[in-house]
């Protein structure tokens, strides 16, 4: 218990031949195997760090590794005493400026209004002290002196001041902007009603998505234009496509639900605390996070943690024939997730290309559909 080692357990073949080069380099006590696979031992615990790449050159994989011992239990209990220590530390200047506003966020509007909104509520603030900041007052002094914003709320989160504009938002009519009617699709024009504006295609037209089709205007018989809002419903037949690959030879990566996770505490950049555990999966993928502790901006927390996946690798072979149904299905089923309940199906089409062991499946639906919608 005291004295300052590391217990290892291995597995792989050979491990006589194995723990004998090892012990060339570092001193192996307490040697126990469990069966012709599986084996466990100890070494000093200065070795610990180099006891992984040792083994990895003898073809073993690492299992576990625990530490023990007066050395390690001291390293635990500084490491732990210079958590608490960091923490109290950052409550204690959390504290004192948690009472203040360190920063203003102003949300909704362009970027420009924004810019303007900040500025000019930094300018009017009478004091960054939370108690001190009229929220009110603030309201009605931005919303008489921007004709833009038709409404607004402040309000005081953590240490931002969040302005929240709604700005004022004016009819095409009353701005004078009119757009055209353009096309979303690639197509071919079938039937054309114009309800108001300039026809700026025909039936028979094939159209390609962004082609304008009615213009945002109207032509009197003395030839005076007229800026107007277009309206029309114009039908095309519509192409809609979608492809599915399958290859006879595919390698595929599962998780086998094995993980290890390794965690870190940092202060600003500075890591406090560590905890992270070997990794001895053969094979694996990781996913890593970091969360905000807390929310002060002048030593902020972190945790850092990260997720090792064990993961299985399997070679796959599926002729395409056994499957080929079913792909089909597949790129049936992908195509109908554009169709909309009102589109008419025209036709319904598939074709199969196949090269260098994948065979594509393209599915094709021609429908007949509203596309001059404004």
């Amino acid at each position: 218990m005291l004295k300052n080692r590391s217990k290892v357990k291995v597995k792989g073949l050979n491990q006589e031949r194995a723990i004998n080069n090892i012990s060339k380099t570092v001193n192996i006590y307490n040697f126990k195997r469990y069966d012709k696979s599986l084996s466990e031992f100890e070494i000093d615990l200065k070795d610990s760090k180099k006891i992984k790449k040792l083994l990895e050159n003898e073809g073993l994989a690492l299992l576990s590794i625990k530490n023990s011992g007066l050395a390690y239990i001291f390293k635990e209990i500084l490491g732990r005493l210079g958590i608490i220590i960091g923490l109290i530390f950052v409550l204690f200047f959390y504290i004192i400026q948690y009472g203040f506003v360190l920063k203003i966020e102003v949300w909704g509007g362009e970027s420009y209004e924004q810019a303007e909104v900040r500025k000019f509520v930094q300018e009017n603030m009478t004091s960054h002290f939370k108690s001190n900041i009229s929220t009110e007052e603030l309201e009605i002094k931005v919303r008489n002196n921007f004709d833009y914003v038709s409404s607004v709320s402040i309000a005081i989160i953590g240490q931002s001041l969040i302005v929240n504009l709604n700005p004022t938002v004016l009819p095409d009519e009353m701005e004078g902007e009119f757009k055209p009617i353009v096309s979303e699709y690639n197509g071919l024009i079938t039937k054309i009603n114009l309800i108001q504006g300039t026809l700026n295609c025909k039936v028979g037209d094939i159209v390609q998505e962004g082609d304008i089709l009615v213009l945002p205007y109207t032509i009197d018989s003395d030839g005076n234009m007229y800026e107007v809002q277009p309206r029309a419903e114009i039908y095309a037949d519509v192409w809609i496509s979608s492809t599915v690959s399958h290859y006879d030879y595919k390698i595929v990566q599962s998780r086998t639900g094995k993980t290890i996770t390794t965690s870190q505490v940092l202060l600003g950049g500075l890591v406090i605390y560590d905890n992270s555990p070997s990794v001895s999966f053969a094979d694996y993928e990781c996913e890593t996070s970091t969360k905000i502790l807390t929310k002060n901006l002048i030593l902020p927390l972190y945790l850092k943690k990260t997720i090792y996946y064990e993961i299985a690798i399997e070679e796959i072979y599926q002729p395409f024939d056994e499957v080929k149904d079913t792909i089909i299905e597949q790129a049936h089923e992908k195509a109908l997730i554009f169709f909309d309940k009102n589109d008419i199906i025209i036709n319904e089409n598939v074709t199969i290309t196949e090269g260098g062991g994948c065979h594509n499946v393209n599915y094709t639906l021609t429908v007949n559909k509203n596309i001059g919608e404004s």
